[in-house]
Order: structure tokens, then sequence, then C-alpha cells
């Protein structure tokens, strides 16, 4: 049962039309990589950082779903300095279960009277 609902959300991840692979592109990348080889393998950065200690910091961003739903968030950050990238990093966040409305997900609402549909 487990197998088959991992399939249907990689199946279904796969089907939104989502970004390409990042974890692979973020593994394939070498500490010592100029800005332009980070980008041929991963893309353009979804955010550049300046920092006050002198080094860029590129952000990219993968979002995992399930239909409409975020499944899960995992950001991605190379850190650059003198043109090179010195340090990589990932911050995964996976959003609690409860933050959904079960009673939003049960029912509709007609905005201009206030009934239940």
């Amino acid at each position: 049962m487990k197998k088959s609902i991992l399939f249907l959300l990689i199946l279904s991840a796969c089907s939104t039309g989502g970004s390409v692979n990042k974890m692979g592109a973020y593994q394939e990348v070498p500490i010592g990589a100029t800005p332009s080889e980070v980008i041929a393998l991963v893309g353009e950065p979804y955010a550049v950082h300046q920092k006050s200690d002198g080094t860029v910091e590129y952000e990219y961003i993968e979002r995992i779903t399930a239909g409409s739903r975020n499944m899960e968030t995992r950001h991605y950050y190379f850190v650059l300095k003198d043109g090179q990238v010195i340090s990589k990093r990932i911050k995964q966040t996976t959003p609690p279960a409860y933050t959904f409305d079960s009673f939003d997900m049960q029912t509709t609402q007609n905005r201009n009277s206030g009934e239940i549909e």
C-alpha cells in the first residue's frame, strides 16, 4: 500500500509540469564551480542574495506537489565567493498536515449568499 501511494505521489508530481529534478542537478554541482557552470547545471536561480561578507548566495526552490497541495518544499543554496562555489546546502520543509481546513475541502460556499452548497 505504501509503495503504491509513493508511486502515485511521484507520478502526480511529474504530471504537474513541475521543475526539473533540482536534487539531481544540485548534487552535480561541484565545489569550485563557476556561476555559469551552476546556471548550466541547475538553471537560473530563484533569487540571488548579496551577503555582507562579500559572498553571493544563489537560491533555488523546488516544490513537490500532489494535485494542488504542496507536500514538500526544498530550498537549494550555493554560496559563491570570488567567482566559485565555496559551499552548498539544502533546507527542506514539509507543511504540517493540519494546515488545511477539512471543512473547506468538503464543502463549497456561495460567496454572495454565504450559504453552503
